[in-house]
């Protein structure tokens, strides 16, 4: 069992999807309200993307803290990779809005 430190990501149910693991971030510290971003790590456990969030920066090995950059979600609680690669993002008090689709482009 390995313990993935993810500073500023209150994370959701993560999703394994291939080589990839997805999660919904819940909040971000710095913003409590309406917050939120979804974080992609690879296979070696490293935070290769945050969308909505802050670019991932590791120094000396550790992962700086990451928080909400853009403010697309509004408390995501969950994701689903289809397999075409698209990210299915459900969404906690945030006004009734039906699930967000992201898809590659």
């Amino acid at each position: 069992m390995e313990i993935i430190q993810l500073p500023g990501a209150g994370v959701c149910r993560p999703v394994i999807k291939g080589d990839y693991l997805y999660a919904a971030v819940l909040r971000s510290p710095m913003s409590v309200e309406k917050s939120g971003f979804v974080t992609i790590l690879n296979k070696e456990n490293k935070v290769v993307s945050n969308i909505g969030g802050t670019e991932p920066i590791y120094e000396n090995g550790k992962l700086k803290t990451m928080a909400q950059a853009d403010k697309i979600f509004a408390h995501p609680h969950d994701v689903c990779v289809d397999d075409d690669g698209s990210i299915y993002v459900a969404q906690w008090a945030s006004g009734k809005v039906y699930p967000y689709k992201l898809t590659r482009v």
